[in-house]
């Protein structure tokens, strides 16, 4: 194998490497734990508790929301919209007589 061809093969490897990495990392904890440590550093410099305990709380939310796949991120926030959504409400009208008021 030439040099450059196992160059090659070397970059394939490394991105294959990097893929995977990439596909196991949970971005919602990522958020979570950087917005928690920013918190707990605010407390800490300006000598803050409440800061510091709400950054604490954050951390210890974010790896419980982790482990049980709760909360925002997660397909439990609010309003989380389907491919079936439509198919859904047309037929909740179906079955809805309307009459018309005179």
């Amino acid at each position: 194998m030439s040099q450059t061809g196992s160059f090659h093969w070397f970059n394939f490897e490394k991105i294959l490497k990097m893929r995977n990495l990439l596909s196991k990392i949970d971005y919602t904890l990522t958020f979570r734990l950087l917005l928690s440590i920013a918190m707990c550093y605010t407390g800490y410099i300006q000598n803050d508790y409440m800061s510091g305990i709400f950054g604490l709380f954050l951390a210890i939310y974010a790896i419980i929301g982790a482990k049980y796949k709760i909360g925002c991120g997660y397909n439990g926030c609010a309003y989380t919209p389907t491919h079936k959504s439509k198919e859904i409400l047309v037929e909740d009208v179906k079955h809805i007589d309307f009459t018309e008021i005179k």
